[in-house]
């Protein structure tokens, strides 16, 4: 667990800690996903101000029937 302080500081360790506890958590991956989670920044919105050719672009659906078949067999 003291690996963990490579990439995060002390506070950070300490708040995730406390976090872990509090959820009942006990191990270090549960530590180490909870530092990953908070460092994570959110995804912002793609603008298409000033790019007005991608607003043409059609995507069509995928066809997932194969995707199906194998889900529906592996049950």
């Amino acid at each position: 667990m003291l690996r963990l302080l490579e990439r995060a500081t002390m506070r950070e360790l300490t708040g995730a800690v406390e976090q872990a506890l509090a959820i009942g958590a006990t191990g270090s991956d549960a530590i180490t996903c909870i530092l990953e989670h908070r460092a994570e920044a959110p995804v912002g919105l793609f603008s298409l101000d000033g790019l007005p050719h991608l607003k043409e672009v059609v995507v069509e659906t995928p066809d997932l029937t194969a995707y199906r078949e194998l889900t529906a067999h592996s049950a």
